[in-house]
């Protein structure tokens, strides 16, 4: 086996097995959001809260001397996610419920956070220099931001859904 092989098989067995279960239920969600589903508002902003927390880590733990690019990326990620967001995606439902129309989108995101949130670990534990490089680290912040930017847009695009003035009924 190769050094690198063996570096990767030695951080992949070496990452605690809580992460693992916290990825499997991740895409577990994920793989949820395909199907249709009716959900009241707080289950739909289970999610978002999650990512939400992640992007606040992320922050807290690069330093608020990164905040701009962070900002950046939340900000393109959110735009291209309230665009990615299709109309009628999402309907209120009588009693505060709302049905959400499956997609796919969820589960490539989730996917793609994982992995950038793990290979930038990796990264962190098999190369330092690397890991310590600025421009290493704002290219995985801006990336980290925009894919939870991304969440945000689409969250807020069903939102307005949500909180949308009811149009009135047409009687006959």
């Amino acid at each position: 086996m190769s050094a690198s092989l063996h570096s990767v098989a030695t951080v992949i067995a070496h990452t605690p097995v809580w992460v693992w279960g916290l990825y499997a239920l991740l895409l577990v969600l994920g793989l949820r959001r395909t199907r249709d589903v009716t959900l009241p508002l707080w289950r739909v902003l289970i999610l978002p809260a999650v990512v939400t927390v992640l992007a606040v880590s992320s922050v807290i733990g690069a330093g608020l001397g990164t905040m701009p690019v962070i900002l950046v990326g939340l900000a393109a990620g959110g735009a291209a996610g309230w665009r990615l967001e299709p109309a009628g995606a999402i309907r209120r439902l009588p009693g505060g419920r709302l049905r959400l129309r499956g997609e796919w989108w969820t589960l490539v995101q989730l996917a793609l956070v994982l992995v950038l949130r793990y290979l930038t670990n990796v990264v962190a534990a098999i190369d330092p220099v690397l890991h310590a490089n600025p421009a290493w680290q704002l290219g995985t912040l801006f990336a980290t931001a925009a894919l939870s930017g991304l969440f945000l847009g689409r969250t807020a695009a069903r939102l307005r859904v949500c909180f949308a003035p009811a149009l009135p009924s047409t009687s006959a």
